[in-house]
């Protein structure tokens, strides 16, 4: 008690002295909470918007790795031959039907969803194309034009939902577009054979929430959606489709094989659709893999039309007089879904076990898309930690610094409490708690106003940190030729929009750009931590220094 009276009766003798130590105090615990409050801040994002995040993920072959493999078998095969002719990649050895894809059935997806935890799930559809027959037409083409129908018909072959690979064969329709793929050499491995309409077959509807979900981009106007647990050949098509053939919900539509025209397949329709972003600008401009032809159906109806074809088994012939399938071939896209990023990462180990290969490989676009959406944040609250630690150490310095001229000072004042019989120690005792008193009254007044500044310095500084990031995407479309674009995050194109898949995304990323709250009783946990830190650093030079006076020596060398 003695101790503390004497402390308290010594800090207000000088006054001074201890505001300046609390000025400096004062400074570093708004720096330091500001800066954990970012930290805890980020924290804070990062869990809320994980666990508000629902996991996706697909396997998907790794065609890089494989042709690797087969450069390399090249590069060994060639090893007889020159050094300067062993550098050069043999062609022939590439095999392209292995190189064009994944060849897992429905039955591989399920085996390896064994994989999965509780809680997880999977979904998957089924795409093909078919092709306009009878009076329907698909939207953005003319009856007064056939060069039309096939210019709709040109699909691309990338296209996921709609490209339908088959062997060489020879298509006398011209409503139906035949595209040959040549490997560089001369040769024709495959040909590809695109219909006017994309046929795609959902295993649920849960497999559709990714368009009719919340967002309402995609929304049923006119009927009702197919029933998926039916297997009849119902379907809903999009409310342009319609209005350009004058169809309505309960017409049936006739459909045929784009190898093989005489095999046609009707379909009901049970429901007509809106789709809000078919009329972007991108979309009017490319009529090919345009979303209004897009034909959504049950997978159960969809793998009927599958088994029909197969079974019907018709055949077409080359130039050459040989003759290959016309049947359908699906391409099929399977999803799974995931409870927990923890879920995924183990399904992502556990799936190899089950025999998949190592040409495969697990991946998630929802995590990609959740790390880039906290960027900005995470790299602010990198910023403030070495903010935080060079303050520290700054201020560190500083009080170190003042407390060793205040000990010059008050250097008498020791010689006479320890020559009167106080110990050492609780001399030092003494200046200790004088500095720990001004510094957590500081700390006490720094935090209060740092918690008050936490979150809009956050949100400002993070806006200033989205924003610079933005100019560095704006600067690389503008070394490009483009002009910035920062509504939509894509370069303009005078040619529909694709060169802005040049930059990765379509559509603007979407950061996490503000937070509710940073400071919280962690961050005040840590504060008081860095009280004490500065109370042992600021007390550093005195006990020291204390504990090596001799009180004889300072009286008598006081002059």
């Amino acid at each position: 008690m003695y101790i503390l009276k004497n402390a308290l009766k010594s800090i207000t003798r000088n006054k001074l002295r201890n505001i300046l130590i609390g000025i400096i105090v004062l400074i570093i615990s708004i720096s330091a909470c500001v800066s954990l409050s970012i930290r805890e801040a980020a924290q804070a994002a990062k869990e809320d918007t994980l666990s508000g995040l629902q996991v996706t993920g697909t396997i998907s072959f790794n065609r890089q790795k494989a042709m690797e493999e087969m450069k390399k078998s090249s590069s060994s095969s060639s090893s007889s031959k020159s050094s300067s002719s062993s550098t050069k990649t043999d062609r022939s050895k590439f095999d392209f039907d292995v190189l064009q894809g994944s060849s897992l059935s429905l039955s591989d997806y399920k085996k390896y969803a064994k994989a999965l935890k509780s809680g997880d799930s999977y979904y998957y559809s089924g795409a093909v194309s078919l092709n306009a027959t009878g009076k329907i037409l698909p939207y953005g083409t003319s009856e007064d034009d056939d060069s039309s129908l096939s210019s709709s018909s040109s699909k691309s072959s990338s296209n996921s939902n709609s490209g339908n690979m088959q062997p060489p064969g020879d298509n006398n329709n011209n409503n139906s577009n035949t595209q040959n793929n040549q490997d560089g050499m001369g040769h024709q491995p495959f040909q590809v054979n695109q219909g006017d309409f994309s046929i795609t077959g959902y295993s649920s509807y849960k497999a559709m929430l990714s368009m009719f979900g919340d967002d309402g981009s995609y929304k049923i106007t006119k009927g009702k959606m197919f029933d998926e647990t039916s297997d009849a050949l119902e379907c809903i098509i999009s409310n342009e489709l319609a209005t350009y053939n004058s169809l309505k919900v309960g017409d049936t539509i006739k459909l045929a094989n784009p190898n093989y025209e005489k095999e046609t397949y009707k379909l009901k329709i049970v429901g007509i659709y809106k789709n809000s972003d078919s009329s972007s600008e991108e979309n009017n401009r490319f009529q090919m893999n345009d979303p209004a032809n897009n034909i959504y159906m049950n997978y159960n109806a969809f793998t009927k039309i599958i088994k029909a074809s197969a079974k019907a088994n018709h055949k077409m012939t080359d130039s050459d007089g040989n003759k290959t399938s016309a049947k359908l071939t699906e391409n099929l896209a399977f999803t799974y879904t995931f409870k927990s990023v923890d879920n995924y990462n183990s399904f992502a180990k556990k799936v190899y076990t089950l025999g998949l290969s190592d040409d495969y490989t697990v991946n998630s676009n929802d995590l990609q898309q959740y790390e880039n959406s906290l960027l900005p944040l995470q790299t602010l609250s990198q910023t403030a930690i070495w903010f935080f630690i060079i303050v520290l150490a700054v201020g560190g310095v500083i009080l170190i610094t003042l407390n060793i001229f205040n000990l010059r000072e008050r250097k008498y004042e020791v010689g006479v409490l320890t020559a009167i019989g106080m110990k050492k120690a609780k001399v030092a005792l003494q200046f200790v708690t004088e500095i720990f008193i001004v510094t957590f009254i500081a700390l006490i007044i720094g935090t209060s106003v740092g918690a008050a500044v936490s979150v809009p310095a956050t949100n400002t500084l993070l806006a200033n940190q989205i924003q610079s990031s933005q100019s560095t995407g704006n600067n690389v479309k503008e070394n490009f030729g483009f002009k910035s674009d920062d509504n939509n995050g894509t370069p303009p194109d005078n040619n529909g929009g694709p060169m802005g898949k040049m930059f990765g995304q379509s559509k603007a990323q979407n950061y996490v750009d503000s937070v509710n709250s940073a400071t919280n009783l962690f961050v005040v946990m840590e504060l008081v931590l860095v009280g004490l830190f500065l109370t042992i650093i600021a007390s550093l030079a005195a006990l020291i220094s204390i504990m090596r006076y001799e009180p004889l020596k300072i009286l008598s060398n006081r002059s």
